[in-house]
């Protein structure tokens, strides 16, 4: 397939990865065979020394998770720098320490690998990204015992039919005051969503069984002085959301395109945060902007969809109908810039200290 990617490396470092599995033995799991303890993927993207991937070989994604992401994707081949992009096994972590940034996908269609893109880039510029697969609710988990895990299609996400499908027309329409906007919202969440708010805290303390398996097992390699960032790609941003409000050491976050799902009655949000979006999704992410004592950028893209927030924008033929509607008709690698840029600015603000403006 012949698509141009962007220049995602852009930073100072090459980029290492490894994959592992984190195990929560507190917690039963309730989705796929409902037995066992909740088991997470976890793929980390870091910092490393350009000499030292001289003869290494790059990640590649098995053929399992690219059939299943291509089915889920409604594409019939993933471009080569996808399939195995410029990031390497088994290299050291660069001298130092580094800040750690969260990172967790969509809700169905999404996993470990999903926006790899911005998370080498990230890594390129001096952060830990930990990009966490969500068991029965990512298309496709791989776990280290040879176990894979796929979406639970036993699932039922939403519930109310036309009556919900309409209710979310009206707040797409809907122009009023941001605060009368959220609540509609929050009303519609209530009524017709109750199994996403019921998953937020799960995946919540996915999270933050993640960040304990690193704190235990790679706090060497990572600077926590300034706490944690968390992002995510659609309901991954609604948890990133979460974590500010309930884990202290998780100390800033952004939203990419996620409805701000979640009951925050009372609540004053107190972490900086970074909200982007396309025009369409906008009344569905305003909760960044109300009840906040911090920083908030909110972000708007022109001419994108939802599913172009992640690499599956670099899926599509850019000049097809198709993608057009599925991951909008803005430029690939301008997309992957500008949104790029936003996090390193913001998170180089908030975990490393710069002040770029």
């Amino acid at each position: 397939m012949s698509i141009t990617l962007p220049n995602y490396i852009t930073g100072s470092y090459a980029v290492g990865t490894e994959r592992f599995t984190v195990t929560d033995d507190s917690r039963e799991e309730v989705l796929g065979p409902k037995c066992g303890p909740r088991r997470l993927e976890v793929r980390l993207f870091y910092p490393v020394s350009k000499e030292e991937t001289e003869g290494k070989a790059r990640m590649e994604m098995s053929e399992e998770r690219v059939r299943v992401l291509q089915k889920a994707c409604m594409v019939k081949e993933m471009p080569e720098g996808l399939v195995r992009p410029e990031c390497y096994v088994e290299v050291p972590q660069a001298e130092g320490k580094f800040p750690l940034v969260i990172y967790n996908h969509g809700y169905g269609s999404g996993c470990v690998e999903g926006n790899t893109l911005l998370c080498c880039e990230m890594a390129s510029n001096g952060y830990v990204v930990a990009s966490i697969g969500h068991a029965y609710e990512a298309s496709i988990c791989e776990f280290e015992d040879g176990t894979v895990a796929l979406y639970d299609k036993e699932i039922k996400i939403q519930s109310g039919g036309m009556k919900s499908f309409f209710a979310q027309m009206k707040l797409v329409r809907m122009d009023a005051e941001q605060s009368e906007v959220y609540a509609y919202f929050d009303e519609l969440q209530k009524k017709y969503m109750g199994f996403m708010l019921g998953r937020l805290p799960e995946w919540g303390k996915d999270s933050l069984c993640v960040i304990e398996k690193l704190k235990t097992s790679y706090g060497d390699r990572i600077d926590f002085s300034k706490g944690i960032g968390a992002t995510g790609h659609s309901f991954g941003g609604a948890v990133a959301y979460w974590l500010c409000q309930y884990s202290e050491e998780v100390t800033c976050g952004a939203n990419i395109d996620g409805g701000v799902f979640g009951d925050y009655m009372g609540m004053v949000m107190k972490k900086p945060f970074l909200q982007i979006g396309c025009k369409m999704n906008r009344n569905f992410e305003l909760k960044p902007l109300l009840n906040t004592e911090a920083p908030v950028r909110f972000e708007t893209f022109e001419g994108m969809t939802h599913g172009g927030f992640t690499d599956m924008k670099f899926m599509y033929d850019p000049d097809s109908a198709k993608a057009k509607m599925v991951v909008g008709k803005m430029d690939g690698c301008e997309m992957h810039r500008r949104m790029a840029d936003l996090h390193l600015v913001f998170f180089g603000e908030y975990l490393q200290g710069q002040n770029r403006g």
